[in-house]
């Protein structure tokens, strides 16, 4: 069976030729999204084709027999994908989900799912390679969000592709490792400046980093974010500018934030060339669990600060160093590392092991074949 991707690129093609709009468009208004693309095409032996989700059926079927949808936090009312349903009922190639999961405030909610979403899900479970389950979720919060509804026995519970982007069967040993208590060199993992509630922790994590060397600010999204990482702060308007300088360093002068953003905040449109340049620094820090999970997979010690309900699942599910962001809203400091990273390397690498596992006989069972690296991390 022909697997490929239906939705986004694992990599940007000439992002560098291209404008900053069009690359944040192509990565789905996330960077982070090509994290788990290059992961899932990784453990399907890479080099995947893909096509958007808004194709037309005969293109999509054209691709291959099975398309292997990559998900994202879409259980919510945030969503309605409706439009993405109807495509999907003129499809006949065979469908496989991976990384579906709910958002909400907190674990303890129940996300509102739409109508839209809902036939959605009912298209892509109607056309399962076999009698198996064909949609991977995030963790049991998201599969709870669709027993309400009747739809979670066709679900697994794996997490997210991104842990196993590494075939060191020992990454959590080698993450241990390498933890220094004294970090030399930190890099951030850049949050949203709309996000205003968290802005005085995202002073202390510049500060930190600062105080440390040079330091990085990786970017995922909004915009704005990413038009910080690829040296455009100049070119925003004055009223963007001051909302991302407000929530990153507001002590900072105008010009004074914009060579500070040209040296320091960087995007990214290609997972392994993100990996790459994360595998110098001592310790990885921030809101976004992709840009942790990536440092991990290079065996860099990282700590998620989970705001959501969606950073908080994933991390429980794949035992990832993570605080509470609220619980530190106040700040950090460059002493405090030690204790908040509280991680057991032991553990990791046997729940590691357990969810290849998973990961396996799910995508053998949906007629898929891991990559020979995937085989021999569920061994």
């Amino acid at each position: 069976m022909k697997p490929f991707l239906l939705g986004l690129s694992p990599t940007i093609e000439n992002s560098a030729l291209l404008s900053t709009e069009t690359t944040y468009r192509l990565a789905g208004e996330n960077t982070g999204n090509l994290a788990f693309c290059h992961a899932i095409s990784r453990a399907l032996g890479g080099d995947l084709n893909s096509i958007l989700w808004d194709a037309p059926a005969p293109q999509i079927d054209a691709m291959g027999d099975i398309g292997v949808i990559t998900m994202a936090n879409q259980l919510g009312s945030h969503v309605d994908l409706g439009w993405a349903a109807k495509p999907l009922q003129d499809v006949k190639c065979k469908l496989v989900g991976i990384g579906l999961g709910a958002q909400a405030g907190s674990l303890q909610e129940e996300p509102e799912i739409p109508e839209g979403t809902l036939d959605w899900i009912r298209n892509i479970q109607e056309r399962a390679p076999g009698s198996h389950p064909n949609i991977a979720m995030r963790g049991e919060f998201s599969q709870r969000a669709l027993e309400r509804y009747g739809l979670a026995d066709r679900t697994i519970v794996l997490g997210c592709p991104t842990l196993f982007i590494s075939p060191d069967k020992k990454l959590g040993k080698t993450i241990a490792t390498r933890f220094n208590k004294t970090p030399s060199n930190i890099a951030i993992t850049a949050g949203h400046q709309r996000w205003t509630h968290l802005s005085t922790l995202e002073n202390s994590l510049v500060e930190m980093a600062s105080s440390t060397g040079g330091g990085a600010y990786i970017c995922q999204s909004p915009l704005e974010m990413v038009m910080l990482g690829r040296g455009e702060a100049s070119l925003m308007s004055l009223e963007s500018r001051n909302a991302c300088r407000n929530y990153i360093a507001p002590h900072m002068s105008d010009d004074d934030f914009v060579t500070w953003s040209i040296r320091h905040a960087h995007s990214f449109f290609s997972a392994a060339s993100w990996m790459e340049y994360v595998r110098r620094f001592d310790f990885v820090i921030g809101t976004r669990i992709h840009g942790a999970m990536l440092a991990l997979q290079v065996g860099v010690p990282a700590l998620c600060l989970a705001h959501d309900s969606r950073t908080v699942e994933l991390c429980q599910t794949m035992l990832v160093p993570y605080v509470r962001a609220q619980d530190i809203a106040s700040g950090i400091t460059l002493d405090m590392l030690p204790d908040l990273f509280n991680f057991d390397p032991e553990l990791f690498d046997q729940n590691r092991t357990k969810l290849a596992k998973t990961y396996v006989n799910f995508l053998q069972n949906n007629q898929l074949t891991p990559a020979p690296y995937l085989k021999a991390l569920a061994e």
